[in-house]
């Protein structure tokens, strides 16, 4: 049996990692200090979910949602059908 590819819905990472990065905008929080204050072992994997090029799990959005002190539920609130 060959490996299932993995799902990647492009429009919702986008309106997500918008949605981060509009928040952070709000709190002058930059790329790089969100990348320092992750604590991820790679920060390029960081500015890679901030551009929206790749899918990332919910317990980065928990991190994410730490870093910016607010609930995770906000980074969802757009228009999605």
């Amino acid at each position: 049996m060959g490996r299932k590819p993995n799902y990647k819905n492009q429009a919702f990472i986008d309106k997500v990692s918008s949605k981060i990065l509009e928040l952070a905008d709000e709190q002058d929080i930059t790329q790089e200090e969100i990348a320092e204050l992750f604590q991820a072992d790679d920060n390029r994997q960081i500015g890679r979910v901030l551009r929206g090029e790749t899918n990332f799990g919910i317990s980065e959005l928990e991190r994410f949602a730490k870093i910016l002190k607010v609930h995770p539920k906000v980074f969802l609130d757009f228009n999605w059908e």
